[in-house]
C-alpha cells in the first residue's frame, strides 16, 4: 500500500519538478524519478529504492543525477525540488552556495524570482555574484577577505540602504562604479520587495 502511494506521488513530484525546471530556463532538461520495488529486499525505508535521472541537454539519455549534474545545475536542480515540496517541506532555511553557476541574464532572473518565490515560506541564504539574485534580498551580508598579521581573515558587514545599492553596482560594473551602474541596481532593487 505505502509503495503503491509512493509510486503515484513520484509522478507528480516528477511533474512538478519538471515544470520548474521550465520556469528556471532549463528548458531542454528531462527529469525522471525512478522508484524500483522488491519485496524480497526490506530495508529501513521498505521495500523501495528511488533514483533521480537527468538529462540537461536534448539529444542527451537520462543518467543518474548524482553522475552528470554540474555545480550550478545542481543548485538549480534542488531549487525545483524544494519549490515542489515548499507546502511540505518541514526545513526552514535553505542555503544555497552559488547557485548562480553557469548562468547569466533570463536564467538569472528566472531563478531570482524564484528564490524570492521560495522566501514566502522559507528563510533563504544565497551567495552570489549576480546582480539579479542580490537585489531580490531583504537583507544584504557583503563578504569579502582581508590580510591581516599574516593571515587571510573574513569579514562580514549588514549592509544599509545605500551600501546595497553601490554593492550591487559593483556586481555589475566592479571597481569602478559609474552612474549607468548605480541607475542599473537601483532599477533591479527598485522590483524588489526590500
Amino acid at each position: 500500500y505505502i509503495s503503491n502511494i509512493r509510486h503515484e506521488t513520484a509522478l507528480l513530484l516528477e511533474t512538478s519538478i519538471s515544470d520548474n525546471l521550465q520556469l528556471l530556463n532549463m528548458s531542454n532538461t528531462n527529469f525522471k524519478i525512478e522508484l524500483s520495488t522488491d519485496p524480497n529486499n526490506i530495508n529501513e525505508s521498505g521495500i523501495d529504492s528511488c533514483e533521480f535521472f537527468i538529462s540537461t541537454n536534448m539529444g542527451e539519455t537520462l543518467r543518474p543525477l548524482s553522475k552528470i549534474a554540474s555545480g550550478g545545475e545542481i543548485s538549480r536542480i534542488m531549487l525545483a525540488i524544494k519549490m515542489a515540496l515548499q507546502s511540505v517541506d518541514l526545513v526552514s532555511t535553505l542555503i544555497f552556495d552559488e547557485i548562480d553557476a553557469g548562468i547569466s541574464g533570463i536564467a538569472a532572473e528566472k531563478v531570482a524570482d524564484a528564490l524570492s518565490n521560495l522566501s514566502s515560506s522559507k528563510q533563504i541564504i544565497c551567495v552570489t555574484h549576480l546582480p539579479q539574485i542580490a537585489a531580490k534580498a531583504n537583507h544584504h551580508l557583503h563578504i569579502s577577505k582581508l590580510q591581516k598579521d599574516g593571515r587571510t581573515k573574513v569579514k562580514i558587514d549588514y549592509l544599509k540602504d545605500e551600501e546595497k545599492v553601490q554593492t550591487i553596482a559593483q556586481l555589475f560594473s566592479g571597481e569602478t562604479i559609474t552612474p549607468g551602474t548605480l541607475d542599473s541596481a537601483k532599477g533591479l532593487m527598485g522590483g524588489a520587495r526590500g
